[in-house]
């Protein structure tokens, strides 16, 4: 499916409106598709960046979420079903190499023509941080209510959020072995922060190894 810049800034004025009533203001900072994307793949895919206001956290918190992933339905083959969605992901700060990556995970099924949906896995070469062990992706609805049960409706397709987790190539391979539950479980027990933070990311199996510094 071809998507226009035309059909993506229409499909963003009813984005964006959304966005603003759930998080509450305008983004604080947008990423462009320009800064990521080539004629190789021409997917409109923003990344807005959202502040955020948390009873308790005293810190900085930002959501980065994806603006175009939902232009293109994905389609179920063996159902048929139709699913539109955009990627969140929980920051102090997002910087452009972070944007960047979650631009990448959201453009992976559209280029590679797949469903995402919650539990699954998509396994990357590199991090967005070198030599950071937390370079591929497990998603999960998102964390906070209004989040999770988010949705607008484009082209007659309901899109919502999916919640970005980096997870190690240990973990990755758990997740495989033993399902999802289990790598829920291991983050359960890990009491694993809801805002990624390199420095602040604890490992689920002793295998996997922290960045050195």
């Amino acid at each position: 499916m071809i998507v226009t810049m035309e059909k993506h800034v229409e499909n963003t004025r009813v984005r964006a409106r959304a966005f603003e009533a759930l998080f509450g203001d305008k983004p604080e900072k947008i990423y462009p598709h320009h800064l990521f994307s080539d004629d190789e793949d021409p997917y409109f895919i923003d990344v807005f960046i959202y502040a955020l206001e948390i009873e308790d956290v005293e810190e900085d918190v930002v959501a980065a979420v994806t603006n175009g992933m939902s232009d293109y339905p994905m389609k179920d083959p063996d159902s048929g079903q139709i699913s539109r969605r955009e990627l969140i992901q929980y920051f102090h700060e997002c910087d452009e190499d972070h944007a960047r990556k979650l631009y990448e995970m959201a453009w992976n099924p559209l280029f590679d023509h797949f469903v995402l949906d919650r539990y699954q896995t998509i396994e990357w070469p590199d991090a967005p941080v070198e030599g950071s062990p937390w370079k591929n992706a497990f998603f999960v609805a998102p964390l906070w209510n209004a989040h999770r049960e988010f949705d607008i409706d484009i082209d007659r397709v309901p899109a919502s959020l999916l919640w970005h987790i980096p997870i190690s190539d240990e973990e990755l391979e758990y997740k495989r072995k033993n399902g999802s539950d289990a790598l829920l479980d291991l983050m359960e027990k890990a009491d694993l922060p809801w805002i990624f933070d390199e420095d602040n990311r604890p490992p689920l199996l002793k295998k996997s190894r922290r960045r050195s510094s």
